[in-house]
């Protein structure tokens, strides 16, 4: 069994719950989520997986088993995804690759290319925070709106893909600029694009659930 982000949708609305109803109950049982954080768990692509306190919140709120929560139409087995470091999500990001480890993957898009980073920074929040593991892979073909891995001379970054035919570019935006980590544009006529490597964000494994800083952007005062 493996949580997934149409067995979770389809249980909601057989409850006739809301995200902000489910953020609601969550918050009158402790948990203080973002609505985007409810939200990335159910997402079709690049969602997010509940943590194990999470879970059990949702199952009572739903009134529902945590074995039903989990259940899908296929099963998906565990598979384990090699860490190949750190990647920059507004924060300086030098050494990332240098840790070594395993995570877990269970979903549909599992095959043995698939890898992991470690987000370094808030630049993509909230959908990805600092210290998330984020699931790539490497042989699918981005398209505009897809969150991508990229690398460039040593340069490892999370941010979303956009291609301009017309200008004959592709762009590497974040969700949230700052001075040392703004949109990246790369002329696909040039010696860079060449050496550019992209891998389309599959997965995200949320770790930080109270994320403080998450918190105090949305009421305007991060």
């Amino acid at each position: 069994m493996a949580f997934t982000s149409e067995n979770f949708t389809r249980i909601v609305k057989e409850k006739g719950f809301s995200n902000q109803l489910l953020l609601d109950e969550l918050e009158k049982r402790g948990i203080s989520l973002t609505l985007d954080t409810v939200k990335s768990y159910r997402r079709k692509k690049n969602f997010a997986i509940p943590s194990p306190k999470v879970m059990e919140a949702l199952s009572d709120i739903l009134n529902v088993s945590i074995d039903e929560l989990m259940q899908n139409e296929k099963s998906y087995p565990v598979k384990m995804i090699p860490v190949l470091g750190t990647a920059s999500c507004g924060s300086p990001d030098i050494n990332h690759l240098q840790d070594a480890r395993l995570v877990p993957y269970h979903g549909e898009f599992w095959h043995d290319k698939l890898y992991c980073v470690i987000a370094n920074g808030d630049s993509m929040a909230p959908e990805i925070e600092d210290g998330d593991e984020v699931i790539c892979d490497p042989t699918v073909t981005p398209k505009n709106g897809d969150i991508v891995h990229y690398k460039l001379y040593g340069e490892s970054a999370i941010k979303v893909f956009f291609e301009d035919e017309d200008a004959y570019i592709v762009q590497f935006i974040p969700y949230n600029s700052n001075e040392n980590f703004k949109t990246k544009t790369v002329r696909k006529d040039s010696d860079e694009y060449e050496d550019l490597d992209i891998s389309v964000v599959v997965a995200i494994n949320k770790l930080k659930f109270t994320n403080r800083k998450a918190r105090l952007r949305l009421i305007g005062r991060g």
